[in-house]
């Protein structure tokens, strides 16, 4: 018996092929499906992952806060160094020498899963894509790996812009290169608020198979039972399966059973002068909303028109997407919803969808630009832990 329900019907079709699975009602594992995890960061896809009953063997990465951050938080979960100076660097690590520490053979791991640093293919970025001098040619040390690893499934994620046709040549050189290597592979842009994380992130997602079919988790929440609805197909839409969006309301509750005087709960200071110009703003607000005379002066050529700058969030609604500096209110729309403060670190985490056990550990003293790029980097941990769903039912 398949760990998930039968796929549904959805409206949204690809060659006559459903391209979702239900996720809803996930049975008990029928064994441990095991992972190399290849980017690892501060451990959100592979905490999701978890979550979905899979078992990471080995983590490949190579920041120094992430590395302690994960043995830290999981010391069972191999940390690989490589040859390189550089511990972890993935340009250096060897599949086959992967493979030996972690007493596996060539095709014997189920599932190889992460996604490269995604400056080079965001959109807020400078949108060199795989013309990056810095880490535009990870994906391809990603593929390199895959080959030599030849895992059951991959899973490959990355920013929205990785779909921009700017980068046509590296999403269809990837597919292509996972085909020639035996895997049929399904991708789409997913948004974390439909899997119930409270935030709107939108990812790039690729799952590939070598046997059977792969599927993408149907979404679990919706922002109305209209939105719901009008997903599925009318005759086979679950009945009562309606549910919301998660909220900053509802992650911030969360925050009452949490040690706020632990070292990784820190937060950026704020001026006087810039908490008067919070005063002003109500829910949803922006620097747009300030009167002229306080605004500084970048903020008055026009230069800033984003409609998120110095923006406050709502507290009945989702997160915009926590970036690495989401502490800093000059960033986006960072302002508490309630407090005239910029987020704290563990109120990102918690919009992250990580628990209240995971630490951020840096190597050295606690840094706020370090523990905000462990946890803006990160993959939203329902998310993913909806991937590694669909991941069960297309190898169970």
């Amino acid at each position: 018996m398949a760990t998930t329900s039968q796929p549904i019907k959805i409206a949204r079709m690809t060659g006559g092929v459903d391209r979702y699975v239900s996720i809803e009602d996930p049975q008990p594992p029928k064994k441990t499906l095991t992972v190399v995890s290849l980017f690892s960061g501060g451990g959100g896809l592979d905490l999701g992952l978890e979550q979905a009953g899979l078992e990471t063997l080995a983590c490949v990465e190579m920041d120094k806060h992430a590395r302690a951050t994960l043995a830290a938080n999981r010391p069972q979960w191999q940390l690989i160094d490589g040859t390189g100076e550089t511990q972890g660097d993935i340009r250096h690590v060897d599949g086959k020498t992967l493979l030996a520490q972690v007493n596996k053979k060539r095709g014997e791991v189920d599932v190889i899963a992460g996604g490269p640093p995604c400056q080079s293919f965001s959109n807020l970025g400078l949108k060199k894509g795989a013309n990056d001098p810095i880490n535009g040619d990870l994906y391809a040390h990603y593929l390199r790996l895959v080959e030599q690893i030849l895992p059951r499934a991959i899973l490959f994620e990355n920013v929205e812009g990785f779909a921009h046709p700017r980068n046509a040549d590296v999403q269809q050189g990837l597919e292509a290169k996972l085909n020639d290597l035996g895997y049929k592979t399904i991708s789409g842009i997913l948004i974390s608020a439909n899997y119930g994380d409270p935030q709107l992130r939108r990812r790039f997602v690729m799952i590939g198979v070598r046997k059977g079919q792969p599927l993408l988790p149907a979404p679990t929440h919706f922002e109305n039972e209209a939105k719901h609805q009008a997903f599925f197909d009318a005759e086979t839409v679950p009945a009562g399966t309606f549910r919301a969006f998660q909220t900053v309301d509802n992650a911030f509750q969360l925050l009452t059973f949490w040690n706020k005087d632990r070292p990784d709960a820190v937060q950026m200071g704020i001026s006087p002068k810039v908490v008067e110009r919070m005063k002003l703003l109500g829910p949803g607000e922006n620097f747009k909303a300030l009167p002229r005379e306080m605004l500084p002066d970048c903020w008055r050529s026009g230069g800033h028109q984003g409609a998120d700058t110095f923006g406050r969030l709502w507290l009945d609604r989702p997160s915009v997407t926590i970036r690495t500096s989401a502490y800093n209110p000059s960033k986006g729309r960072y302002i508490h919803p309630t407090e005239h403060r910029g987020l704290s670190t563990l109120e990102m985490a918690v919009l992250q969808s990580f628990p209240e056990e995971w630490r951020f550990v840096c190597a050295g003293k606690p840094s706020l630009v370090a523990i905000g790029r462990l946890i803006g980097n990160a993959v939203p941990v329902g998310l993913a832990r909806a991937l590694g769903l669909a991941l069960r039912a297309a190898l169970e």
